[in-house]
């Protein structure tokens, strides 16, 4: 009889413990079926500010693993209300910075967001970037549904190492 009674027991703990972790579970599997697969984003960082600026930009790189073309259209990040794509183009022998309306990631293509090409450019910044920090920036496509990606935080002030001799 006790033992009958300590299998109720049991059976009725994991009942309940199964059902408390059921919803838990179905959102991860719906989440993994949600999220969108077309494009992979590595190498996410944003660049820290010289005191007094209010501008800074972002670069990571997008691969497109699938067989259609992908256009990126705009981009969301808790740290402002005003993100630009822009790119670094020779004109006349100087280098100029030209505004992108979307990037297109063409299909089983990389683009490469780098210094001196493609960026984005994050404006009307009130908040100090620290480095090490991390954010997180929203890249939303045509028709390949929007990513997330994380941003380290990196100066761009190198700390000098002190030489002893």
């Amino acid at each position: 009889m006790k033992r009958l009674f300590v299998l109720v027991i049991l059976s009725s703990v994991m009942a309940s413990a199964g059902s408390l972790m059921a919803p838990k579970l179905m959102a991860q599997v719906i989440d993994e079926q949600l999220q969108p697969t077309s494009l992979k984003i590595s190498g996410a960082y944003i660049r820290t500010m010289p005191p007094g600026q209010k501008v800074t930009a972002a670069f990571l790189t997008v691969s497109n693993v699938e067989e259609s073309d992908c256009q990126i259209l705009s981009a969301t990040s808790p740290l402002t209300n005003r993100i630009e794509f822009h790119q670094h183009q020779h004109v006349d022998g100087l280098m100029r910075m030209r505004q992108m309306k979307s990037v297109l990631i063409a299909a089983g293509e990389t683009v490469v967001f780098k210094p001196g090409a493609f960026h984005i450019m994050f404006f009307n910044m009130d908040n100090m970037l620290m480095d090490g920090d991390k954010t997180e920036v929203t890249l939303q496509t045509d028709q390949c549904g929007d990513y997330s990606a994380e941003l380290e935080v990196r100066s761009l002030v190198k700390p000098t190492i002190m030489d002893h001799h």
